[in-house]
């Protein structure tokens, strides 16, 4: 009985939406209409239509498949130009077909918790449409993502209506005290500005309801006092990277979301430790800007995507510290591979600014591994009471080594440096450097690092 009454409200909604296409698709052929109000009129509708998933059907199996089926509809629609109301947009996106699949998945997570689904549908849904909408038509301060640009009044309207559209499940849904209710709602809904921010073609889709499930959820388990200083350090952390980041202007706003984000990350889901070297790397490398100024034109493009190849290592390091509570066993690979990262960046800024060949190419490398060892490595160490030397000792025999075989991979030539692609070559080399400390201590070579 269960199963027939999924499938009949899985008709009816299929239904529904199925007019809300047609009527979509009608606007756009026939009324001439833009196809980013058609676009939005389907996100906002059809987000609406989805609300009514967990009062109306019990198994995700029936969800899965709705979504499936509505992914690759909207896919051939995109090869076949039949669904212009979707597709007719200039930018490049895969949005539409994201969208079911972050409902799914939201579904999932949020299975016997309505207001937790309730809160990351009507983000998706309401926050992000109209921010698209008021920003296109009225923004007149922008800031740069990737090679695009992005309205500060889209990202304000984004962030308001996200927090009341976070604050009111839980307000009118749940018995969580109202000062947590407040606060939670207020960092969720910063944290996914941000991913809505730097998300490049319509992956905000699906990453700003899975960051409001998982984050919400995450949250909202934790007494007030660790609530605050949750806001807190977040307040601080944005203000912290953004001063290191505007006063040598080598990124742009796009990377520098990412990096509030991933230290925040690193922040909350390990500990202070965890965040400590990367602010400490920042430093690092900005550091280098004022020993080797370089001119305007020859300032590499450091961008979202730059910033999101780079720390793919240690983010999925973090990640797995934090799931299999083992932070012990994953910190060390952690600060092997930021230093490996901020060896090659500034091998690329002192190729820049220096370029050399030879014997002194050689050496700088080394010296990079080196200094950028020195960086990460030694203070978290300092700050960590009875982790041995033998450690940070192994870190540095990782890193410097990487930083030599990086110079030559990359040919040591200025123009390399300057084009800044981070490569198959440099992820696969962090990834060696993180392995290794991983088998050291699997092994009994090397001690944990226990944060």
């Amino acid at each position: 009985m269960t199963l027939r009454n999924d499938l009949i409200s899985a008709a009816v909604l299929s239904a529904a939406f199925l007019f809300l296409l047609i009527a979509a698709e009608s606007w756009r052929r026939l009324g001439k209409a833009n196809p980013e109000w058609t676009r939005k009129l389907v996100h906002l509708c059809g987000g609406m239509i989805c609300l009514a998933f967990p009062w109306c059907i019990q198994s995700p199996l029936v969800v899965l498949v709705m979504a499936a089926a509505y992914s690759l509809t909207f896919a051939i629609g995109k090869r076949t130009r039949l669904l212009e109301s979707l597709h007719g947009v200039s930018r490049k996106t895969r949005g539409s077909e994201y969208y079911p699949l972050s409902i799914f998945l939201i579904f999932l997570i949020a299975h016997n918790q309505p207001w937790l689904y309730t809160a990351s549908v009507l983000v998706l849904a309401v926050a992000d449409a109209f921010a698209g909408l008021i920003g296109s038509r009225y923004g007149s301060m922008y800031y740069e993502v990737e090679d695009d640009h992005k309205s500060l009044e889209g990202s304000l309207v984004f962030l308001v209506l996200a927090f009341l559209a976070i604050h009111l499940p839980m307000l009118l849904m749940t018995d969580i005290p109202r000062a947590t209710c407040v606060l939670a709602a207020l960092l969720v809904a910063v944290l996914v500005t941000g991913f809505e921010a730097i998300s490049l073609g319509g992956a905000d889709n699906l990453f700003v309801p899975l960051g409001v499930c998982v984050i919400l959820s995450k949250i909202t388990s934790k007494p007030l006092t660790e609530v605050v200083y949750q806001n807190l350090s977040l307040a601080g952390l944005c203000l912290c990277v953004s001063l290191l980041v505007w006063r040598v202007r080598s990124f742009n706003v796009g990377a520098t979301i990412a990096l509030v984000l991933f230290t925040y990350g690193a922040w909350s889901l390990g500990s202070e430790l965890w965040a400590l070297p990367i602010l400490l790397g920042i430093f690092a490398y900005l550091g280098s800007w004022f020993f080797f100024p370089l001119p305007l034109e020859a300032r590499p493009p450091l961008k979202v995507r730059l910033a999101s190849r780079a720390l793919i290592i240690p983010l999925i390091l973090l990640m797995a510290g934090n799931m299999l509570n083992m932070s012990a066993l994953f910190y060390g690979p952690f600060i092997a591979a930021l230093a490996v990262i901020l060896s090659f960046s500034l091998w690329n800024h002192l190729m820049i600014a220096r370029p050399h060949k030879g014997p002194r190419r050689a050496i700088g490398a080394l010296c990079t591994g080196a200094i950028a060892w020195g960086t990460v490595a030694v203070v978290p160490w300092l700050v960590s009471p009875g982790v041995p030397p033998s450690a940070p000792a192994a870190l540095l025999l990782v890193t410097v080594p990487a930083a030599f075989i990086n110079d030559r991979l990359m040919g040591g030539n200025a123009a390399s440096a300057r084009h800044y692609a981070w490569s198959a070559s440099r992820l696969i080399l962090t990834f060696a450097a993180a392995g290794t400390i991983i088998c050291l201590q699997l092994s009994g070579l090397t001690p944990q690092w226990r944060p």
